[in-house]
């Protein structure tokens, strides 16, 4: 029996290690959700049931796609059984069988989404050798000094909870004005940068030409003001609170940021 495979009159027994879930207080969602896939659906492997990968779970399935979740606590996996709308295989996701059992060969979408960086290491490692050329991979990475391992090893496509929240407090408490890191394009080197600009940012005041962003690796896509974008010509000047978004060289990053963002600072000679 294909672990994956749907059916609304199916019954599995505990031996099988699968089990359909239920819906909260719902079983015609929950059948409709299992049955009713349209064409358009993804086949996405969660593994890992815990609160992350639950509500990433719940929210695929919401939107209509098939989604197999592996979870090694049994416990865990029976209270899954009356959450979500799906399937389950209560086992270890960190074994390349029971990824195989959960039919990571037609898979579209691998999330590796448990508490521990080295198990969701070894899970994306195992479904790049065992799903298909199309397949991507996606691996939470809790400690961001791990993400260098990832990449080392092939996986480029990471979500760090403690980055993104780095991220915000950057840009809501940063007294020479605020960086979001929007998207990371580790293929290419490039990651999408929103700055925004405070009253002692040092490029104030100063048209997009005379600034030669291409210079230091900085593409701008576009500038907000007033939650407007606003065209980008040559002559243009930034003013306090507009906001940037950027494609910036990873490697040159820092470099941009201080360029931009950090205070002119000023010798005055008496």
């Amino acid at each position: 029996m294909r672990a994956a495979t749907i059916r609304c009159a199916q019954t599995l027994t505990p031996r099988s290690g699968c089990a359909p879930f239920a819906r909260r207080g719902s079983a015609r969602r929950c059948c409709a959700t299992r049955c009713r896939i349209p064409a358009s659906a993804v086949f996405i492997i969660v593994c890992g049931g815990g609160t992350v990968g639950y509500h990433l779970a719940q929210e695929l399935l919401d939107r209509g796609n098939e989604v197999v979740v592996l979870e090694k606590n049994p416990a865990r996996a029976r209270e899954l059984h009356a959450e979500l709308g799906g399937m389950v295989l209560s086992h270890d996701a960190c074994e390349g069988r029971w990824l195989q059992e959960a039919g990571v060969n037609r898979a579209q979408l691998v999330c590796a989404m448990t508490g521990h960086d080295e198990d969701n290491l070894i899970i994306a490692q195992l479904a790049m050798m065992l799903a298909g050329e199309n397949c991507r991979i996606i691996a939470r990475v809790n400690d961001p000094e791990n993400a260098a391992v990832f990449r080392t090893l092939g996986i480029t496509e990471m979500v760090s909870a403690t980055d993104l929240v780095l991220s915000m407090i950057e840009r809501d408490v940063s007294t020479g004005g605020g960086v979001v890191h929007l998207m990371r394009l580790q293929e290419c080197g490039h990651e999408l940068v929103e700055f925004r600009f405070a009253p002692e940012s040092r490029a104030l005041s100063r048209p997009l030409r005379e600034l030669k962003l291409a210079d230091h690796g900085c593409s701008v896509c576009a500038v907000i003001r007033g939650g407007k974008i606003i065209p980008l010509e040559p002559n243009l000047e930034l003013e306090v609170g507009d906001e940037m978004v950027a494609l910036v060289e990873i490697d040159r990053f820092d470099e941009v940021r201080q360029y931009l963002i950090d205070p002119e600072f000023k010798v005055e000679v008496s």
